[in-house]
């Protein structure tokens, strides 16, 4: 399912000596729609990585978060 998107940042970064780049940081609202998914990108050369992550445990169990995107876990 797709989540609803509640903010968008995107922060300027000056690198590590290999260039700028942004930091971007998404929030959107949880499955259950009392809680939070939270999604940031390094998006700065040599340190490109990202995270998705939820403040709510019980969807936490039962679905995997990627960016803007909750799919149900399978056994």
């Amino acid at each position: 399912m797709i989540l609803e998107t509640k903010e968008t940042k995107r922060i300027f970064h000056p690198g590590y000596g290999s260039g700028s780049g942004v930091i971007v940081k998404n929030v959107y609202i949880c499955p259950c729609g009392e809680a939070f998914v939270y999604y940031e990108k390094d998006d700065v050369p040599g340190f490109v990585e990202s995270e998705t992550k939820t403040d709510c445990k019980e969807c936490n169990k039962k679905y995997h978060f990627q960016k803007n995107n909750a799919e149900l876990k399978t056994n």
